[in-house]
């Protein structure tokens, strides 16, 4: 037996495995004819559980029976679920959580008994292996060769501009992003200005060490510095230098500008950035790292429009704050939570800065893998005298406090989206070419580029994308050209 991959084989034998092969629950109302009749029928939750010998030997270095059964407590005692997979079944696994209560009956020094109960609230095994359809020429037919119902992932690339996309089986239809109809003027059509995937292509647009930082700008001797370099590699750009630094002069932060001009003004923008920032080299030393990233828009005369911004500077322990800008002022700063640093020391994420006329609007994201997220936070705050202002030009800048321990320091996506009306419920959610959807069958959560926003989901369609047993067939239906797949594991009864 496997525990969220944790093999249980060195401390305990199975003795036996009770899995109900169903647990139905049938809903009756009475019926002047008949007497009963049958109204409702559900699978309920299911209980599986495992009768297990602790054993003391060579395999576990001869731990103690009481030794044994704390590390199964930690493995299995948890409030998140777990995935548990047996020899029996090595193909499927079931989500559940520990239920009940036992403890172990120690026969000998080196023997012992213990029962575990697990909760599977679902009732059902899933398939360990993704399948893959891929769509042909719109179509695609599902083979689902399990006992149950089972959701399906949706993965889509966007080979040029939509409005919407929908997929249809017989009998149902899930569709994204925004049916604009011929005769329906409400929406106001944005336009994506820039897509830059911050590769070696995309260098000639950028400017090293003009610009200027926001942290420490006019501050004596003290002000942070605009030196350094930086390497342009594959689908990003990283700080390779920051420049040189005096131990006997006074303490600053020092690094790289990147400046990049829009070719117009922007009154109204969304604009996303994928940044990371997180420290190298062993574990242990991670905690001891600095550093400091900026993202920042300003104006034709250099005033702040909107920024974020994040710093470590604590040596003792892995800490970074995030802060927001409106103008020259922090209108909000926060910490990175315990699951994100936690997951890499740093973070590899994105921010995501919003301006429709006076309101201004952030979003950051730690990034886990596949680009989903793994924890976000969301500010909105009105301001009428920034709301004045237009973006002309955007800047970055990463540093080092000193000479001590940098951070990795990358930017690997920028993309700004013009917005032409002050207000935001005429902004159609539409795809551009380039975009990836993804919808996550299980969770029913909708990620666009990575970013979850729930919203593109048509309102009157379909809430899940489902495969029953036997073979399915879906079409794509959408006024772009788009490709993709469709995912699933299999499930059983």
């Amino acid at each position: 037996m496997k525990i969220d991959g944790f093999e249980t084989s060195p401390y305990l034998v199975i003795n036996n495995v009770s899995r109900p092969s169903y647990d139905v629950d049938n809903t009756t109302a009475e019926t002047a004819r008949d007497g009963v009749r049958v109204t409702n029928t559900k699978n309920k939750q299911k209980t599986i559980t495992v009768e297990c010998t602790l054993l003391s030997d060579d395999e576990n270095d001869n731990m103690r029976v009481q030794d044994i059964e704390g590390l199964i407590k930690a493995k299995c005692d948890t409030k998140d679920d777990l995935r548990i997979i047996f020899s029996d079944f090595p193909d499927r696994y079931w989500v559940g959580r520990l239920d009940g209560n036992d403890s172990v009956e120690v026969m000998t020094e080196n023997i012992g008994t213990l029962s575990l109960t697990f909760l599977i609230p679902d009732g059902k095994s899933h398939s360990i292996e993704n399948k893959a359809f891929k769509f042909n020429d719109d179509e695609v037919v599902i083979n689902n060769s399990g006992t149950s119902n089972t959701p399906l992932d949706i993965h889509l690339n966007f080979d040029s501009d939509a409005n919407s996309v929908g997929i249809v089986s017989d009998s149902q239809i899930v569709q994204f992003g925004t049916t604009i109809t011929e005769d329906e003027d409400d929406f106001v059509a944005s336009e994506r200005v820039i897509r830059d995937g911050m590769g070696p292509t995309y260098r000639n647009e950028w400017k090293l060490n003009v610009g200027r930082p926001r942290f420490k700008y006019d501050y004596g001797t003290g002000s942070s510095r605009v030196t350094g370099n930086v390497r342009w590699v594959e689908s990003k750009v990283r700080i390779s230098d920051f420049g040189t630094f005096k131990e006997d002069g006074p303490s600053y932060w020092h690094g790289p500008t990147l400046t990049r001009n829009l070719t117009e003004s922007l009154d109204n923008f969304t604009a996303y950035h994928r940044f990371k920032l997180k420290p190298g080299g062993k574990r242990k030393n991670r905690p001891k790292s600095l550093g400091l990233l900026e993202i920042n828009y300003l104006d034709a005369d250099s005033n702040f429009v909107m920024g974020f911004g994040l710093k470590d500077n604590n040596p003792n322990k892995a800490s970074i704050m995030y802060d927001f800008f409106i103008g020259d002022h922090r209108v909000f700063r926060g910490y990175l939570p315990n699951k994100v640093l936690d997951y890499t020391t740093g973070i590899f994420g994105y921010i995501e800065m919003t301006k429709i006329g006076n309101e201004f609007s952030f979003k950051l994201c730690h990034l886990k893998e596949g680009f989903r997220e793994n924890w976000s936070v969301k500010k909105t705050y009105h301001n009428d005298s920034v709301a004045m202002l237009s973006a002309k030009t955007i800047n970055f800048y990463g540093a080092q406090w000193k000479q001590v321990r940098d951070m990795i320091t990358e930017w690997t996506s920028t993309t700004v989206t013009k917005i032409n009306t002050e207000d935001d419920t005429l902004v159609p959610l539409v795809f551009y070419e380039g975009d990836e959807l993804f919808v996550d069958g299980q969770s029913n959560r909708v990620y666009v580029n990575g970013i979850r926003d729930d919203n593109y989901r048509v309102i009157g369609s379909s809430q899940f994308l489902t495969a029953p047993p036997g073979n399915s067939e879906y079409s794509l239906v959408t006024d772009g050209q788009v490709k993709g797949h469709l995912e699933m594991r299999e499930r059983y009864l």
